[in-house]
Order: structure tokens, then C-alpha cells, then sequence
């Protein structure tokens, strides 16, 4: 299928050709003929914005020359793409890969063995703006047009516009790819650039269980005292259900925002409800006796069934913790400005925490911290141990 024009005025004399694979014969030869190529761009389209259930909906795959449009949901085996991307000879190149990486790994058992994270290029670059929009900007001279974001990926037939939309996420990757691999070469930072990217290839394979019930993950859930927790678990959980049955993104039933106020001030009625910012009255009309029932019996419940929050870490009295950390974050501060690096570079706010507590007495003790890189070790470990 020809590709149509994604991008904006500065560049909308190119076009991005691709070809779209939505038969098993078609997706073997196509990873028979990419298996010959060192290097491959990737990116996913998913349907986080609009399904209860994520999954992938499509895979953008480019080499230098061509871009191919893999489409899982006419495609539910994808061995042969799981073989070509696991290849460690095949450099993958990827921005922003982590959440690419997962919903491979979780979808369709995709490990890539030999990843290129572009927007961790550009971090450990200090690039001013590390979004792809930026670095194709910069980079290339391209204007990206965002309208399909947040599109729904899930439908089918997905009309031309769009794919051309999704061609358009890797065809310039690998040259950006190029030119950043060449500055962290000049800045002789191509091994921590390295050592970032094993782990992301790692990553969705050691994920730790996180049995931390949903309702609680929500942003201002932990500021909420128990009863008013009890009706946010309440509400939370009608919510699931409904998008579970709808097949619907749980935000697109009910907000979040909407769900910690219901939970602040309990609604008296379906007019008050309605009149909350982010339900409506569409929302209330529609789903009113429902979630006033669940807050209803959330208020109802004994004390000893209401939700509590799990203590956090007490540490040992400490009265130097402070200064030291203080002192920390001065040398940390100072070798960013010096080495024009982002801080979390040097050491995230957490990093500096736990080497403030735990106090390492050398090198090696400093390395063996869980989340400490070698290259941290190697050209700040000195310096940090310093302010100790």
C-alpha cells in the first residue's frame, strides 16, 4: 500500500512508502529479506487510549531504505518477527523503547536482544528537548504532525492517513540513531550508553509483582484518610467492571480526577454529581445510581473493613542523614554543570537517599547499590564518596 505525506510544511514534499503485512506468508518473507539488514527501526501503535485490555495493534518496522506495517491483530503469530528481533546482530533502534519493549514482551513473548533507546541518547546527551518531535526537528529539518497520538489503533480497516501516520514514527529513526551515536562517540559516553541500553533489554523480563491493589495507584490516592479511601475502592471497582464489560479504557467510563473528589465529598444525589468537574451530566444520567449505590455502601462498611495504608520504612534516628545528603546534592549539582550532564544522570534524588543512609565506604560498596551504574561508579563514584 503507497504511503501518503505525515509530515508538516517543512516537509511536506517527502512521503513515507510502506508496504503493510497482514498475511503469514507476507510477514515470513518480509523477515526473511530484514534478517540481512545490521541495523532496523521499531516503534508500536497500542490501545492503551481506548480498551480495557492494552495490547499491540501494530508494529513499525524501517530499515534505511523501506518501512513495513506489521499487523498483529490479522496476525496473532508472530514467531518469525520474535526470531528476527531477538537476533543480537540486529541492532533495534527505538525511542523511548521501555513501554515498546513491555507490551511486546507481554503480548507476543518478544524479547529484543540488541537495542538503540534514542531518547536515552539524547538524555545522556543532555539534549535540550528529548521528545522525537524535537530531535526529528533539530535533526532532520521535520515538522511531525501529532492528530493520531491518541488515536484508536484497534479499529479496522485503519484508514490510510494513519498508517502513513505510523510509517512516519521510524522512518527517520536510524538516521537520528546515526547522529547521536556519533556524539556519545565524541563525548566518549558510548559505554554507558551501552550499559542503559542491556538493561532495557532485560527489563520486561524481571518485573517484579506489585500487589498494590488499583485503587490506591491512582495520583492523590494515599492522601485520602480510610473512610475516605473505602469509597474511592468502591468506586474504583464498579469502574473496572463496567469497562471490563464495555471493553473501554477505565478513564473514558469515569475519570480519576472525578473518582478522588467523589471520594473527598461524597455526592447527596444525581444532580450533585452531576454537576462535578470531569462527570457531566451525560455521566450522571447514565451511570449516577450506580456509583452513588457504591459510595453508599463504602459508607456503610465498619470501621475494621476500610482500607489502610501500608507504614513506610521507619529508619533508625539519624542526625547527620540531612547534612549528608545536602552535601550530596551539592556534588552532584556541580559535576552536572561541569560535565553538561542531566542530574539523574549523575545520581537520582532516591540514589543520593539511599547512599546518604547506607553510607558505602568504597567504590566497590557504592556499586553493589541496587539502580547504580558502572559509569556512575567509574566517573562520579570518587567525587560522591568525597561528600561523605
Amino acid at each position: 500500500m503507497p504511503g501518503l505525506p505525515i509530515f508538516g510544511p517543512a516537509a511536506s514534499m517527502s512521503a513515507t512508502a510502506f508496504s503493510l503485512l497482514t498475511s503469514p506468508e507476507a510477514l515470513h518473507k518480509a523477515t526473511q529479506s530484514l534478517a540481512k539488514e545490521l541495523v532496523l527501526a521499531l516503534d508500536t501503535e497500542a490501545s492503551s487510549f481506548h480498551r480495557y485490555r492494552e495490547r499491540v495493534c501494530l508494529v513499525q518496522l524501517s530499515t534505511r531504505e523501506r518501512t513495513l506495517l506489521v499487523d498483529p491483530l490479522a496476525l496473532p503469530d508472530l514467531t518469525s518477527l520474535r526470531t528476527l528481533l531477538a537476533d543480537p546482530g540486529m541492532e533495534v533502534v527505538i525511542h523511548d523503547a521501555d513501554y515498546d519493549l513491555r507490551i511486546l514482551a507481554k503480548d507476543h513473548g518478544i524479547r529484543v536482544e540488541n537495542v538503540f533507546d534514542t531518547l536515552v541518547a539524547a538524555e545522556l546527551l543532555n539534549e535540550p528537548e528529548i521528545g522525537l518531535a524535537s530531535l526529528l526537528r533539530k535533526y532532520q529539518g521535520i515538522e511531525v504532525d501529532k492528530k493520531y497520538q491518541k488515536a484508536d489503533w484497534s479499529k479496522r480497516p485503519l484508514p490510510p492517513d494513519m498508517l502513513a501516520y505510523a510509517a512516519g514514527d521510524t522512518s527517520h529513526l536510524i538516521a537520528i540513531r546515526d547522529i547521536l551515536k556519533e556524539k556519545l562517540r565524541a563525548k566518549d559516553r558510548w559505554d554507558w550508553a551501552v550499559e542503559e541500553f542491556a538493561l532495557l533489554t532485560d527489563a520486561p523480563f524481571n518485573i517484579a509483582v506489585n500487589d498494590e491493589p488499583g485503587f490506591l495507584r491512582l495520583k492523590g490516592a494515599k492522601r485520602l484518610k480510610p473512610p475516605q479511601l473505602a469509597i474511592l475502592k468502591a468506586v474504583h471497582a464498579w469502574r473496572e467492571g463496567v469497562a471490563e464489560r464495555l471493553d473501554r479504557a477505565p478513564f473514558m467510563v469515569l475519570g480519576n480526577e472525578a473518582m478522588i473528589g467523589i471520594a473527598l465529598e461524597p455526592p447527596s444525589n444525581v444532580a450533585d454529581l452531576a454537576a462535578r468537574k470531569g462527570i457531566g451530566e451525560r455521566v450522571a444520567e447514565r451511570y449516577g445510581k450506580a456509583i452513588l449505590a457504591a459510595v453508599k455502601h463504602a459508607q456503610q462498611l465498619p470501621k475494621d473493613q476500610w482500607p489502610r495504608l501500608e507504614q513506610p520504612k521507619r529508619w533508625q534516628r539519624d542526625d547527620d542523614y540531612e547534612e549528608r545528603l545536602k552535601r550530596l546534592k551539592q556534588v552532584r549539582d556541580k559535576l552536572t554543570t561541569d560535565m553538561d550532564l542531566r542530574m539523574g544522570i549523575v545520581a537520582s534524588n532516591q540514589m543520593l537517599s539511599d547512599i546518604a543512609r547506607t553510607l558505602p565506604g568504597d567504590l566497590e560498596a557504592l556499586a553493589a547499590l541496587p539502580g547504580m551504574r558502572r559509569y556512575q561508579v567509574k566517573h562520579f563514584g570518587a567525587a560522591i564518596l568525597g561528600a561523605l
